[in-house]
């Protein structure tokens, strides 16, 4: 939903994910495998690279994208972007073409990812995981930093009950942050499970919707069969690379 007290009118709607990771830093599928993917098998008009701390895997990215041969993707809107480690938990830095430095402070992060022209996001702001440092939120930061939006949909199992929790805090903010769902993705079949619809089409509209708090989260978390696809498209992709000598990101 819309937060409450915004007029919403009917128009073309887009279907954007902006929270996508690449071999670049630690998802397991490359930057082309990724690109195709999405062009097969989701309706998405704009997604967004996020890889931990490194733009390495939008640039691969842009250059397979922007081939003569690959018409097939020209269509789609790829924006830069990169998942920053903050001390106090992740920010996701969008529209972004450099490196924002990991451990400031959230609120040095989200400074410097608009000193940097780019938009500062609150990905799965609750998510806190024993042993797992580098899944973790701001937590309530996103309420009284000037963040641009905040997740309220992704698409990670452990996000099911954090998702409601953030669109419900987030709608006594005052004024409540665009809300928007990413997936998170660090394999194909997560790629669009959750995703943001917007008015229009194209990262010029995407923004508008963003700034104007116009933005809707949508989709389901994953579970046990994307779990399954998971482990076993690892498995066919190691067989692979060890029998061809090639490492995953060069795919």
């Amino acid at each position: 939903m819309y937060p409450a007290g915004l007029r919403v009118y009917p128009s073309a709607m887009g279907m954007a994910d902006v929270h996508l990771h690449t071999t670049a830093s630690d998802g397991m599928m490359s930057p082309a495998m990724l690109l195709n993917y999405v062009s097969v098998h989701t309706r998405l008009d704009l997604i967004a690279i996020t890889d931990h701390n490194t733009l390495d895997g939008y640039f691969r990215a842009r250059e397979f994208h922007d081939r003569r041969e690959n018409d097939h993707l020209h269509a789609l809107t790829l924006i830069p972007g990169l998942e920053v480690s903050s001390r106090d938990g992740h920010v996701l830095g969008i529209n972004l073409t450099q490196l924002i430095p990991r451990g400031l402070s959230a609120a040095e992060t989200v400074t410097a990812i608009h000193e940097a022209g780019g938009l500062a996001f609150a990905p799965h702001p609750y998510a806190k995981l024993p042993g797992l440092k580098d899944f973790a939120g701001v937590r309530g930061r996103f309420l009284v930093l000037p963040f641009d939006a905040v997740e309220t949909r992704n698409s990670t199992p452990t996000e099911l009950f954090n998702n409601p929790w953030a669109s419900f805090k987030n709608r006594r903010r005052q004024p409540p942050l665009a809300e928007y769902g990413g997936s998170d993705s660090h394999f194909l079949w997560a790629i669009g499970r959750t995703w943001t619809q917007y008015d229009g089409c194209g990262w010029r509209d995407f923004a508008a919707a963003i700034r104007t708090c116009r933005t809707r989260a949508c989709g389901l978390t994953w579970g046990p069969v994307s779990l399954w696809h998971y482990f076993r498209d690892r498995r066919r992709w190691r067989k692979f690379c060890a029998g061809h000598g090639v490492e995953l990101q060069d795919l």
